[in-house]
């Protein structure tokens, strides 16, 4: 192999490499940067072998390899990584497949006074510069799709990209020793057919592409509709709660003097045991009303006081020890969507058990830049857990603060957990 050619190889794939580990760090939000150095030099390495001693087949090497470094050294998920890593590995083969058939055409049927090296270098020149500009275009055009971990939508691309590089390598024999000499065997119309094929293969997967983003967008716009739904009918409940709550503290407040009359005419009458009694049901019944709760942020406050209230005025038994950290940055309405559909789906269960095994608990716990809260209540049965709209819900916000929601119904007690990540600096779940 000429020395030019053999430069030229390592240039490119050094060149490609870089611009396909910054595509991949940027569409999973990974900040991998430090990791560049590294994959650039074993690449490098790894095509002055191939090309110096033409080593076939490295191409199915290269993907576990990537794969597993991703994984264990950058700590990117692999489902976050399957979509990119298809992406790249697609257009690599397309540009891999059409240099290798525009080289053989140009070498069999052009009368050249040089050798086919600068040839070959301007056709994949050409490719490379063509497989850089669509992985801007894609990361332009579908990278908040492609950022979502792998769904039933994403499988509509990668299988049909898996068939097409599996097709177009072992079609074109690009992994054989023997690949040039085949290649170099096709007549024009064989050569015109198989560019005619890879071209039509790369129209498919382009528009393929654009239907799977457009499919997954659609499905998050109908998710954003469906939260905002709940999250108006959590306010409308909340609003007629908080006016059931104010009826019941003019009621209290209106009666207050006529109970304090009471009870100075018990102790008037020096009837002290019943006048404690007396006393014992009106704090009972005034902290019912009253719940102290401060959690660091007034909303929130003000939500877990009239659920918790209406808790306790469903003679369930409340444990409550929430703490916001002022650093935690996370909206408002977020915040409430998560408690007020834990709380609720927590009264829910608990009103169909017994008064006396009715318990409620719900708790922050945090650490670094995660905030985990967790919440238990009884329940009458443990069933399979049936997904409604509020553990959908809590499962969005989480998502959306790069954290998971656990949730386990076992011996009487449901137990949910949801890990919040501050979006302010940088967090990995």
């Amino acid at each position: 192999m000429p020395v030019t050619l053999y430069l030229w190889w390592m240039v490119s794939n050094g060149i490609l490499t870089y611009f396909s580990i910054d595509f991949f760090l940027s569409i999973t939000q990974t900040d991998g940067k430090k990791h560049i150095p590294i994959l650039l030099a074993v690449t490098i390495v790894l095509t002055a072998a191939v090309t110096r001693w033409q080593i076939p087949g490295t191409f199915w090497l290269e993907i576990p390899l990537w794969m597993v470094y991703a994984v264990v050294f950058i700590k990117i998920r692999w489902t976050d990584l399957l979509a990119p890593m298809s992406i790249l590995f697609t257009l690599r083969t397309f540009a891999e497949g059409f240099t290798a058939v525009l080289t053989a055409y140009a070498a069999a049927h052009w009368n050249l006074p040089f050798d086919g090296t600068l040839v070959q270098i301007a056709f994949s020149l050409s490719l490379d510069i063509l497989f850089l500009l669509l992985l801007i275009w894609i990361q332009k055009r579908a990278a908040f799709s492609l950022q979502k971990s792998i769904s039933p939508y994403l499988y509509a691309l990668l299988l049909p990209g898996a068939l097409m590089v599996l097709t177009i390598r072992y079609g074109l024999r690009l992994d054989s020793p023997t690949f040039a000499q085949y290649l170099f065997s096709f007549r024009r119309d064989g050569i015109f057919t198989a560019l005619f094929l890879l071209s039509g293969a790369a129209v498919v997967f382009f528009i393929m592409i654009e239907i799977v983003c457009k499919v997954i967008r659609l499905t998050e716009q109908e998710t954003a509709m469906a939260l905002l739904t709940s999250q108006l009918a959590a306010q409308q409940t909340y609003m007629e709660e908080a006016k059931t709550r104010d009826a019941q503290y003019a009621a209290f407040q209106h009666d207050i003097k006529n109970h304090l009359l009471v009870l100075s005419g018990l102790i008037q009458e020096a009837k002290y045991g019943a006048a404690e009694q007396y006393a014992v049901a009106l704090q009972n019944g005034c902290s019912s009303l009253m719940i102290p709760v401060s959690t660091g942020n007034l909303i929130l406050d003000t939500l877990l006081k009239e659920k918790l209230g209406h808790a306790r005025y469903c003679e369930i038994r409340v444990d409550c020890s929430v703490q916001i950290p002022s650093h935690f940055h996370i909206e408002d309405l977020d915040l409430c969507v998560v408690f007020s559909n834990i709380l609720d789906n927590a009264i829910t269960a608990c009103m169909q058990v017994e008064q006396s095994k009715r318990v409620l608990s719900i708790a922050t716990k945090t650490r670094a830049n995660f905030l985990v809260i967790e919440s238990t209540n009884s329940v009458a049965v443990s069933r399979p857990i049936e997904k409604g709209i509020g553990l959908r819900n809590i499962e969005a916000i989480s998502r959306k603060y790069q954290g998971i929601t656990e949730i386990e119904n076992t011996d009487g007690t449901f137990r949910i957990s949801v890990l919040l990540c501050t979006p302010k600096q940088e967090c990995h779940a």
